[in-house]
């Protein structure tokens, strides 16, 4: 009796035990819930020196059937502008940040005419050196704040982080 009692019970423990291990949010091969984006920058010059000027590149690849909005987007649309924030940045920026053009796409998931990109993206922007600036290698680091919708979703907005980094030598 205390055999079958004892099986009865590792018969209802071993099922729960299974049940309880965590279950992942996104098994491998399956679909992912938002698209592939990957952002990768360049500067046009490997090495400057105080004062001199620069330019920082960001690329965007969008994943197929996916598009982003512009940095300036059509009027009504200003909370799904895409934002480029620079973190800590000791260079001095030269203007607005300018990107490729745009398209004007009929977007169903927010049922209104955006303006945006598709594929890819550019983005860039000028720097100065400041003078009597210290030499060395130093990082411009700052995030793309996005969000990007297909014609059923959109995604809540994301954060891309980038890193760049640039040689400053001596006057």
């Amino acid at each position: 009796m205390i055999r079958i009692l004892i099986f009865i019970l590792a018969g209802m423990i071993v099922p729960v035990t299974t049940f309880a291990e965590p279950i992942p949010f996104s098994t491998p091969g399956a679909p992912p819930s938002g698209p592939r984006i990957k952002l990768s920058t360049v500067t046009d010059r490997d090495s400057v020196y105080p004062g001199d000027r620069f330019k920082l590149y960001l690329s965007v690849q969008i994943e197929e059937g996916w598009h982003i909005y512009s940095l300036q987007p059509l009027n009504g649309n200003e909370l799904l502008a895409t934002q480029i924030i620079l973190k800590d940045n000791i260079f001095e920026s030269q203007k607005r940040w300018q990107e490729s053009p745009t398209h004007l796409i009929q977007d169903d998931a927010q049922a209104k005419l955006v303006k945006g990109h598709v594929s890819t993206a550019e983005f860039h922007n000028s720097f100065r050196v400041p003078k009597n600036f210290k030499s060395g290698n130093h990082s411009i680091k700052g995030e793309l704040l996005y969000r990007a919708c297909d014609n059923n979703l959109c995604t809540l907005p994301q954060s891309l982080p980038f890193s760049s980094r640039i040689h400053v030598g001596a006057n």
